[in-house]
């Protein structure tokens, strides 16, 4: 994989991201990033797949115009409403006589939740180790130990098979393939942790425009992953309902906007042009902070809710890490300090980047799309392919095998979609060592021969 490129994408409801980068030594050289503003994506979903096309199409024709090359397959994000978290417990028996753990019990334990499946209407798009039991009991190290029965507990990051269908097929039809799909929280995570943050145990909270992206990660794995239905964008339309023309909501906010309206030293008045040179408008920053600080307010409430559910909110000795695009916005860390009672670290996506590649990263709101990077990077060093980024001269998780037990989605929706069916296809290669592996081993560490900790 070393000096080896590949692409990564990231559609967002705000715009589309389109990375190439490779392997220098251990870190990630960026090559390029292209953003565009976009529409046709609302909480992770396409909803106007031509408004998207047209859009993916101009940012990686700008990334292949500037680096001279074609890019034919990518690494894809998907968030939002389209990712779910699930959890499984299975349990085989032990063979030996007297009880023993072997080696052998945690491989065909291992086995067969590699084989377990998404229920009907979903897919896999990555399985989280949580914990061995041995006769129920959670044990660190199984092998060795007694019991009549060896169970492990695993996470399982799901998708929408509908709407990733839509994505891929979205990027067929452009002549791209997506090399494998990748959850755009977990990405965040990658791209901003710190080791000790991994190892206290953290939740990344990915404020983007149209959905807030949550990550645990306790003792160096990812332990909860969901998405909050709301972002930045939905700060944006509030601001509209004063009648505040679109083309200045941004530069209002970020210019003059604040997340708590104790923040506001002066209530001064705030001019903006309206709808003729004639007609201004205004309004007063205290009034401005105040229809931020209500939205903020719903948001954090919400991300707080997830962490609850996880059951790791008294465990998070790290803290929060607060990324994407609105964490950006002044003062929302001490929002999110306040209503959560936990320290906040403001992260870019810088923490695994060469030093030439600092400058590109240091802006939040590229915290996804250089996490897939780097995502598929590894993914690469595990036997899935390699580069995916052609010169213009010249085990991806997909459908399973037969499944012990299916995994559920929180939720039971399902939907129903006409279009053609689309053909997902694998490689099996030897896995090549990559040096970045070492840095992403306790993110979804696996035991293979039963002689390490889950």
């Amino acid at each position: 994989m070393q000096g080896e490129l590949i692409a990564a994408l990231d559609l967002g409801s705000g715009g589309v991201s389109v990375a190439v980068g490779c392997l220098e030594g251990d870190r990630l050289s960026i090559k390029d990033i292209s953003w565009l503003p976009m529409e046709g994506v609302t909480r992770g979903e396409i909803t106007n797949r031509q408004k998207v096309s047209d859009a993916v199409r101009e940012a990686i024709s700008r990334v292949e115009g500037k680096l001279g090359m074609r890019v034919s397959e990518l690494y894809t994000g998907t968030a939002g409403r389209a990712v779910r978290w699930g959890e499984l417990d299975y349990e085989v028996a032990t063979r030996k006589s007297d009880g023993e753990v072997t080696a052998e019990d945690v491989k065909i334990l291992r086995q067969a939740m590699e084989g377990a499946g998404a229920e009907e209407g979903s897919r896999i798009l990555e399985r989280v180790p949580l914990r061995f039991m041995v006769d129920g009991k959670d044990v660190d190290e199984p092998v060795g130990s007694f019991g009549k029965t060896l169970g492990a507990k695993y996470g399982f990051v799901l998708g929408s098979g509908t709407l990733l269908d839509r994505l891929e097929k979205t990027l067929l039809a452009l002549g791209v393939r997506s090399k494998r799909i990748l959850a755009g929280a977990v990405a965040s995570a990658r791209s901003v942790l710190l080791p000790e943050e991994r190892e206290l145990g953290v939740v990344v909270v990915d404020l983007g425009a149209g959905a807030t992206d949550v990550c645990v990660v306790c003792d160096n794995a990812v332990r909860y992953v969901a998405s909050v239905p709301f972002g930045s964008g939905d700060i944006d339309n509030d601001i509209k309902l004063q009648g505040i023309l679109e083309k200045h909501v941004e530069d209002l906010k970020t210019t003059y906007g604040l997340a708590m309206v104790d923040q506001v030293k002066s209530d001064k008045l705030i001019k903006i042009p309206g709808r003729s040179p004639r007609e201004n408008q205004e309004i007063s920053q205290r009034n401005l902070a105040t229809i931020i600080e209500q939205r903020l307010r719903e948001i954090v409430g919400f991300v707080g809710q997830e962490l609850r559910e996880s059951g790791y909110a008294d465990r998070l000795r790290g803290g929060v890490v607060l990324t994407g695009g609105g964490s950006q916005l002044a003062g929302v860390d001490e929002l999110f300090r306040e209503m959560l009672g936990m320290e906040v670290r403001l992260a870019f996506p810088d923490a695994r980047v060469t030093e030439d590649s600092l400058e590109v990263a240091q802006n939040p709101a590229r915290a996804t799309v250089i996490g897939l990077l780097l995502m598929g990077l590894e993914d690469g060093s595990e036997g899935n392919g390699g580069g995916v980024v052609r010169s213009s001269a010249g085990s991806g998780i997909g459908a399973l095998g037969e499944p012990k037990r299916a995994v559920s989605e929180p939720d039971d929706e399902r939907e129903v979609d006409d279009d053609d069916e689309v053909v997902e296809r694998r490689r099996e290669k030897k896995p090549k060592r990559n040096p970045l592996k070492n840095w992403f081993d306790g993110f979804f560490s696996e035991t293979l021969d039963g002689d390490e900790d889950l």
